[in-house]
């Protein structure tokens, strides 16, 4: 199975360090934050990659080449600009032929893609997203109302949890159909809705696993800190 790597976003987030540096070159624990992903998905027995650039691109081209020294193949499907998660998707569809990895660029995670992958089969449909839960504090209290604006529980600052999207799919090329190519295109936004508003199916995975998105400077610094310490474990 091909893998399709979405790193051709401008790290806005990460500025002033992406002015000069493509985000997915940034160093995490000691390497480039994309080569942690290119070896994380080698670990699952994934060595045919389809890398999406943009932004400096060039950069990102020369530091990997063809794959060849971290023991896997590289190609690039290029944009003359970012073009969102689904543009950028897009870009790659000339290099899918069948059932295909895609994740985000910017993301560390132990999750098993064997397990991920396995699910996808088991349940069919046009994609499967890997999901990561969290639990927030709300800092007021919640207030439930009925139809007669009488109060009727008054909870302080309870806790919510909630499931949002990881990041790393399983998808069958079908989803190109529904991506617009030479077009700004959001996956989370524009993609997923319409997929949902036309019946297609989408399951969502979950599994306890370490997971870190690395869109700022705070999560830069906390998750180079956690990859040196060695604080989590791939499954």
């Amino acid at each position: 199975m091909k893998a399709v790597i979405l790193a051709g976003g401008v790290g806005t987030r990460m500025r002033p360090l992406t002015y000069v540096i493509p985000k997915p070159l940034l160093p995490i624990g000691g390497k480039p934050l994309l080569e942690h992903t290119i070896r994380y998905l080698k670990e699952y027995g994934i060595k045919e990659v389809v890398v999406c650039v943009a932004y400096l691109k060039n950069y990102i081209k020369d530091y990997f080449k063809d794959g060849e020294s971290l023991g896997v193949e590289i190609c690039y499907a290029e944009a003359d600009m970012p073009l969102g998660t689904a543009g950028q998707l897009k870009t790659a569809e000339k290099y899918v032929s069948g059932t295909f990895l895609a994740m985000n660029g910017d993301i560390v995670s132990s999750l098993s893609i064997h397990n991920l992958i396995e699910f996808h089969e088991k349940m069919g449909g046009l994609g499967t997203i890997a999901l990561k839960t969290f639990e927030i504090k709300v800092p007021y209290g919640h207030i439930r109302l009925d139809s007669n604006s009488r109060i009727t529980k008054f909870e302080e600052k309870p806790k919510v949890s909630f499931s949002a999207n990881a990041g790393i799919y399983v998808f069958e090329p079908k989803i190109f159909k529904y991506i617009l190519p030479n077009r700004v295109v959001s996956l989370e936004t524009d993609v997923f809705p319409n997929l949902i508003d036309k019946g297609e199916q989408l399951n969502g995975y979950y599994e306890d696993a370490y997971w870190a998105d690395v869109g700022t400077i705070t999560d830069f610094e906390r998750v180079d800190k956690e990859l040196l310490s060695q604080h989590y474990t791939k499954v």
